[in-house]
């Protein structure tokens, strides 16, 4: 899987790059989407298939680093009182 990332100013602006990706562009794969704590909007895209270059350059939205964890277990740590 690829995993990108674009940050967007209005939840409108990244539905429309969501649905620009699907339909016309047939990336397939997981879209995550979500607000930031900065009042921004996140899109996160793991594609099945790199997406070129050419198609991510005319997108909308600034590019930032993708989570890299999606679909792998994060271990916990086990706080104890005898530590």
């Amino acid at each position: 899987m690829y995993a990108i990332a674009f940050e967007f100013e209005t939840e409108e602006e990244m539905h429309k790059v969501a649905e620009q990706l699907w339909k016309k562009h047939g990336v397939t794969g997981e879209l995550e989407m979500y607000p930031t704590s900065s009042g921004r909007y996140r899109l996160h895209i793991y594609s099945e298939k790199q997406i070129r270059d050419s198609i991510l350059e005319k997108l909308p939205g600034k590019r930032v680093q993708a989570k890299g964890s999606y679909g792998s277990a994060m271990p916990k740590e086990v706080v104890s009182e005898d530590d």
